[in-house]
This record gives structure tokens, C-alpha cells and sequence, in this order.
């Protein structure tokens, strides 16, 4: 029988490591799977910089090998958005492999805990450069209205092998026989990060697996960290669980049950599922140098992490890096959970964008849909793959 849980009791038995950012893939309200509050500061801190749908393999796959750029660049100095979270890798590695500098960019790591709303201003207003967060209906209703804020590379996808996510029941319901299948859900709390963010579609998804809709669910929207505690004392029903959370309320407290986990969820919502995406503000999309030299070096860092889950080797430089700028600072966990989805070519299916938004709309989050287009550009991507 698992011990009484409270969130400070969950907290703490990660030794305080997890408090503030708990989401290690990618969670918070508007910043949807992004994480919950704000991250601790990294244990050492860098000198240097330290379309249409695209269902391509897996991140897994290996790319073509990357050339460093030769041409030295003036520096500039980029301030970046992050969580600290597992999903952000791409980023962590591109600084401390010294990607960003080779390409004459230094990064300042901005980790206030923000809404996607309270981000957008800011990008638009030039306080922030990018910003590596959740698809939600704020980043619909500023371009909507006029603001050039363009999600142009991946952040974290819930893919084939990288099914970073798990939807949790109460233990104890799954054990008595109450709640086995997605069916019993009816009538039950299901707890979601952001209930105008793209999880209401991967929510939806779900539930038609089981026959159910959203109306024949209370949602509720909660922080990931508050998710195993309020399932234990069932609080909620069901939640979306994301990694590391996945793997310590099933696996290390015994306090969850997974109706469905990794590949099987994956199978249920559609492979590719968008979770977050790296955005632009609108000063960075217009300075296409400036831009594609970024491109170029996150990609690296995007290829580095996926031939790192491959080689043993390089999985310890990844973890090590990890480890210098996220919560996660426990090894098994890094062998229990699932990893996010990162594509090495930076992309993503742009389809589920398109569906989500009649969701929105009708949930009264957005006023309007807007053509995908809009939203994503692929082409620092294509430009920067020229380079490497």
C-alpha cells in the first residue's frame, strides 16, 4: 500500500531536486506540458555561448552528419525562454557543446515561469528573443492579431518510441477494478495542464478511444507536480501525466495506474503529436542571418541528443548536460522514463494545429481560427540544413 502523498511529501522525495520545474519533457498553464513553477538555477553556469504536415521517422533516426560553420560571426547575445526541461535539450547541448558560438550567438537562459500569454508581449516587444513553449490559443490570437510570433522548430513531440506521456488513474481504482479502461472514465475528473492549450486534443483523442467525449468528462485544469497527489487522494480521476512524473507516480510511488503509456498512447492520439515548438519573436523571424545562424546550431543540439539515445557514450554527455539545467538529477529516472520526441530535422506535424483549433474555437478560447501557414515556418529550418 503506497504511503500517504501530499504534494510537499512528492516534492520532497526528490529531494527538493524536482520543486519548481517539475516537467522534465515538455508542461504549466499556456506553456501546456511545460512545467509547473520556476526552475532551480542550472548547477554551473555557462561562460560560453555555452508548410504543410510532415510525419517523417522518428527522432531516432540517424541524420546527415553536420559540418561546422567556418565563417566567424560578430556575437550577439539571445535571450531564450526555457522551463528547464528534458524537452529543452536541443537548446542545453547546442550551449554547452559550444554550438551557439561557433555561429557567433550567446545564450542568457530566461526561466521565469510565464503563460504563453505573458510571453507573447514580450517577444513582440523585444524583452525576450525565443521562446521554447507549448502550442496553445495565445499564440493563435496574437498572430491573429497582427503578431509575427512563428513556431519554427520542434520542442518536444509525442512520437513512436518517445511517448513521453501516460494517462494515470488513481492505483488503487485501477487495482479494485473501478476504472481498467478509457470507458470508465465517464462522469470522472480529467485533469489537463491547460485546457485551451494542445492537450485538449491529445484529452479528446483519448476519450474517443473509449467512446467518450469531452463533454462526458469534468476537465480540470492542474499542475503537473499537484497530478500524483491528487490522484492518490482522488481529487481527479485521471490525468495527463507527463515524464518524469509518469514514471514516479507509476513506477517509483505506486500511486498510478496507466490506462495508457508511451506507444500505446501514441497509437491512440496519432504518431508525430506536436506538444511544444521553439517561437521567434518577431525582430529574430526579420533578421533571417541572425535566425538561420541560431537554426543551425539547435539542430545540431537536436542531432547530438538523438544520436546520444543511441550511443552509450554520448548518452552521458547528454545526461551530464541535462543535469546542469534541469530538475532530473536522479540516473534511474533518466532510465525509467520516456524521452521526448525530437525530431533531428526540427520538425513536427503541423495537421494536429489545424484540428485543435475547431476545439478552441468552440470551447470559446479563440474567437478565429487561422490558416496553419501562419503559425509555422519550416524555412530557417530548410535554410539552415543547407549549412550542415
Amino acid at each position: 500500500m503506497p504511503r500517504r502523498l501530499t504534494r510537499r511529501s512528492f516534492l520532497a522525495l526528490w529531494g527538493g531536486a524536482l520543486a519548481g520545474g517539475l516537467l522534465a519533457a515538455c508542461g504549466g498553464e499556456d506553456s501546456t506540458q511545460e512545467a509547473a513553477a520556476s526552475t532551480p538555477t542550472p548547477a554551473s553556469t555557462p561562460t560560453q555561448a555555452a508548410s504543410s504536415s510532415d510525419a517523417s521517422p522518428a527522432p531516432a533516426t540517424t541524420p546527415t552528419p553536420v559540418a561546422t560553420p567556418t565563417v566567424q560571426q560578430a556575437t550577439r547575445t539571445l535571450r531564450v525562454t526555457t522551463i528547464g526541461a528534458v524537452s529543452d535539450a536541443g537548446i542545453f547541448i547546442a550551449m554547452e557543446q559550444g554550438y551557439f558560438q561557433e555561429v557567433g550567438i550567446e545564450i542568457e537562459l530566461d526561466t521565469a515561469a510565464r503563460t504563453a500569454g505573458e510571453t507573447i508581449p514580450l517577444l513582440s516587444t523585444q524583452q525576450l528573443d525565443i521562446s521554447g513553449g507549448s502550442f496553445s490559443a495565445a499564440l493563435l490570437n496574437a498572430v491573429a492579431q497582427g503578431v509575427r510570433v512563428p513556431a519554427v522548430a520542434t520542442k518536444g513531440s509525442l512520437s513512436r518510441g518517445f511517448g513521453f506521456h501516460a494517462i494515470g488513474v488513481p492505483k488503487h481504482r485501477y487495482d479494485d477494478g473501478t476504472i481498467t479502461t478509457v470507458a470508465d472514465l465517464r462522469g470522472k475528473k480529467f485533469a489537463v495542464t491547460n485546457d485551451s492549450g494542445i492537450d485538449i486534443l491529445e484529452a479528446k483523442r483519448v476519450l474517443e478511444s473509449g467512446g467518450l467525449t469531452l463533454d462526458d468528462v469534468e476537465i480540470v485544469v492542474m499542475r503537473v507536480p499537484d497530478m500524483p497527489a491528487a490522484l492518490q487522494n482522488e481529487a481527479i480521476h485521471a490525468a495527463e501525466l507527463v515524464e518524469p512524473t509518469a514514471a514516479i507516480a507509476i513506477d517509483q510511488l505506486g500511486v498510478a495506474a496507466p490506462l495508457l503509456r508511451g506507444d500505446s498512447l501514441v497509437d491512440v492520439i496519432g504518431d508525430d503529436f506536436p506538444i511544444a515548438g521553439i517561437f521567434f519573436g518577431p525582430h529574430i523571424a526579420e533578421d533571417r542571418d541572425l535566425a538561420v545562424r541560431w537554426m543551425v546550431a539547435y539542430l545540431r543540439g537536436l542531432q547530438f541528443y538523438n544520436d546520444g539515445l543511441q550511443d552509450p557514450e554520448q548518452r552521458k554527455r547528454v545526461i551530464e548536460i541535462l543535469k546542469l539545467y534541469t530538475p532530473v538529477q536522479d540516473d534511474a529516472l533518466f532510465d525509467r522514463m520516456v524521452w521526448p520526441g525530437l525530431r533531428a530535422d526540427g520538425r513536427f506535424d503541423t495537421a494536429p494545429l489545424e484540428q485543435v483549433q475547431e476545439i478552441w474555437l468552440a470551447r470559446g478560447a479563440i474567437q478565429q481560427t487561422v490558416p496553419v501557414d501562419q503559425l509555422v515556418d519550416f524555412s530557417y529550418i530548410e535554410e539552415a540544413m543547407q549549412q550542415l
